[in-house]
């Protein structure tokens, strides 16, 4: 690892002189960072809840059932098995969460949001709305190559193991390259960048 490699990206001496744009965009990563988790905190308190209970709700309300598990959002989240346990059990003491028993499997639990969780996320879910209308407000090809360079960069944080995989096309078996395009070999057609996926509820994991 070089000197310059290892340099913080939090140092403006190092952003600045001479300007390093790899040190600024990190640097501005951790400033949008800093934003959600505000947001998210705000509507954590608001709502009565820890940031990690408030994100547990709102996954739930939009994911499938085979999603919902303790095992699943312990790997959406980054942490252990038991602080999902605690965040669940929590949810559960405040009617907003249920388990239930998989037939097949008397040991595993998925977890579903009863009718006041599911009142609850459809209201907190739009923590983030802020943050959309500056995306709005950019030009459309400044916001495809936004996007597109976004999934990238989650894919090589996933590829480096730094994140868990990402239910994306970057990560998908199905996703594969022709000249000039991506494509999807799942639904057999390409797709323009637009239609890329950062959360396909088709995502098989790819074999790497």
């Amino acid at each position: 690892m070089t000197a310059d490699s290892a340099a913080s990206p939090f140092d403006p001496n190092r952003q600045n002189h001479p300007p390093d744009l790899d040190h600024k965009i990190v640097a501005s990563l951790e400033r949008l960072a800093g934003v959600f988790r505000h947001l998210l905190w705000q509507e954590a308190t608001h709502s009565g809840l820890s940031p990690l209970q408030l994100q547990v709700v709102v996954f739930l309300r939009f994911h499938s059932v085979g999603q919902c598990t303790v095992s699943d959002l312990a790997r959406e989240y980054h942490v252990s098995r038991a602080t999902i346990s605690d965040a669940v059990k929590t949810l559960a003491q405040k009617g907003l969460v249920s388990r239930h028993t998989d037939p097949a499997d008397l040991r595993s639990h998925s977890l579903r949001l009863t009718l006041a969780g599911e009142q609850l996320a459809d209201q907190s879910s739009r923590f983030a709305a802020p943050l959309s209308p500056p995306v709005a407000a950019l030009p459309p090809r400044q916001k495809l190559s936004l996007y597109v360079n976004l999934l990238t960069l989650l894919h090589q944080l996933q590829q480096a193991g730094t994140i868990p995989v990402q239910r994306m096309c970057f990560s998908c078996r199905h996703y594969g390259r022709r000249p000039g395009q991506h494509f999807c070999h799942l639904l057999n057609i390409p797709l323009e960048g637009s239609q890329l996926r950062i959360d396909c509820p088709e995502h098989d994991a790819a074999l790497w």
